[in-house]
């Protein structure tokens, strides 16, 4: 948009990563050699750490046009992975491999397959570049730690590269990750800009993009340097959007005005007052103007009141100084299976269980003989007397037709005189045509009270004595 205003080629500050007009610092240069030292010699895992928008994401890019020729590089943009098939699947979709439709354990033996593959091809290994690697849970880093066991002729053909934020560090060191962090043999970290870098990075990337002119004064860089803290995303946000605004306003050089004013508007900030210059010899800055002050004249008194109400903003600046982290993903990986349904079971044979009864209309179930057993009269004369004074329970007996042909019992007793005594009156007798046959009668047998067995444990005591 603001391209043919100021005579470039291309957009000199893009908003994502880029080696277009690539800048090499310092901190960068470092890194980068520590990284391919780690890689090529096999030293282990390597990582980089460094705050947000500090250049991970163009040293990644960085690495991987170092390493093409020899390894295959594998770049992996998010650490959004919720799972180790979502993370192989990834690999394998980075690798141009199968990925869709596979099992975890379809896709580590692909991975396999194609790790002696290499050989053939003359390729060192697999280089795996993880960018935001502080998202990835615990198991995902140790799923990536035992892709580094696949090895050959005393060389591990598979090599990892974590980078990320802060918080990374802090990941590592925690206890479950002990054998991880024993592997890492490379650490470096990115420092941010100074204000002479912040003026080399800036007029490099205008004079790539085919700028003639200086566009950005002395102190425009300084104003940059020091809204952006030296932090390249920031610097190339501020001179991005300082350039559209001078092209809308056809200026062609910028100020520090120009960044303040251009800093206010991303920040949504009320835009600050130009300073407006004359041709007048003396300044009016340090003059002070006296004059009479207007005395207002009130019928009454202002009334203030007694009490000023404070209002304590201590606990909210500490809310908004240290924000709460974001909510990690469980480290446990949850996988659920479908319920077997017990419906859906077969069965070698199946049995048809019928009810006799089902069928029988309400005349048939009327003509069935009806059975009365004394059993239960028994038992309640048995809960209800006690020993000494046994009750009488009266047995009531249903009012019962001859034409229904009830089934009566035998006569039997109403005392209860316990459990011994029981006898064959138990058993129901249902009446037939055929002839009743008499059954022998036992003798009931008295039941023992509490008395004599008093009087035997006195008997025990006597003779022992």
């Amino acid at each position: 948009m603001y391209e043919e205003t100021f005579g470039l080629s291309h957009r000199p500050f893009p908003s994502v990563p880029s080696l277009v007009g690539y800048v090499e610092t310092d901190s960068h240069l470092e890194a980068i050699e520590t990284l391919l030292r780690c890689v090529r010699r096999d030293e282990g895992i390597g990582t980089l750490i460094s705050a947000p928008g500090l250049g991970k994401s163009t040293i990644a890019l960085r690495l991987q046009e170092e390493l093409e020729d020899d390894f295959e590089v594998v770049r992996l943009n998010s650490g959004h992975c919720g799972s180790r098939r979502a993370l192989l699947q990834a690999i394998a979709y980075e690798l141009d491999l199968p990925c869709r439709g596979l099992e975890e354990g379809e896709l580590r033996i692909q991975f396999a397959e194609y790790v002696q593959r290499l050989e053939s091809r003359r390729m060192m290994g697999i280089v795996i570049l993880a960018d935001e690697a502080d998202l990835l849970p615990i198991r995902l880093l140790e799923e990536l730690r035992l892709l580094t066991n696949f090895a050959s002729k005393d060389r591990s053909r598979v090599s990892v590269v974590l980078l990320g934020n802060m918080s990374l560090e802090e990941r590592l060191a925690s206890p479950y990750l002990t054998s991880f962090n024993q592997r890492v043999g490379a650490r470096a970290y990115l420092q941010s800009l100074s204000t002479a870098e912040v003026a080399k990075y800036v007029r490099q990337q205008l004079v790539g993009a085919g700028a003639k002119l200086t566009i950005f004064d002395d102190s425009a860089i300084e104003a940059i340097a020091q809204r952006s803290q030296g932090v390249p995303r920031l610097v190339n946000q501020i001179c991005d959007h300082a350039l559209l605004l001078a092209a809308l306003g056809d200026e062609m050089q910028l100020d520090a005005d120009a960044v303040e004013e251009a800093w206010a508007d991303l920040q949504r900030l009320p835009a600050p007052k130009r300073k407006i210059r004359t041709d007048n010899a003396h300044s009016t800055d340090s003059l002070i103007e006296f004059g009479s002050l207007e005395e207002t004249k009130t019928d009454s008194s202002v009334e203030y009141p007694s009490v000023v109400r404070f209002e304590d903003r201590s606990q909210t600046e500490e809310q908004e100084e240290f924000p709460p982290e974001a909510v990690q993903e469980p480290e446990v990986e949850l996988t659920f299976q479908n319920a077997a349904n017990p419906f859906e079971e077969k069965f070698e044979k199946e049995e048809i269980v019928l009810d006799r009864f089902a069928s029988l209309g309400d005349q048939e179930v009327r003509g069935i003989r009806r059975v009365v057993s004394p059993r239960n009269s028994e038992i309640a004369a048995f809960l209800v007397g006690s020993e000494d004074n046994p009750a009488e329970v009266e047995v009531v007996q249903p009012n019962y037709t001859q034409a229904e042909g009830m089934v009566v019992s035998r006569d039997f007793s109403t005392h209860s005189t316990g459990f011994s005594n029981w006898d064959d009156r138990d058993i129901i007798v249902i009446d037939s045509k055929e002839p009743r046959v008499e059954e022998p009668q036992h003798p009931k047998m008295p039941a023992p009270r509490r008395r004599t067995y008093r009087q035997l444990f006195s008997q025990l005591r006597r003779q022992h004595a």
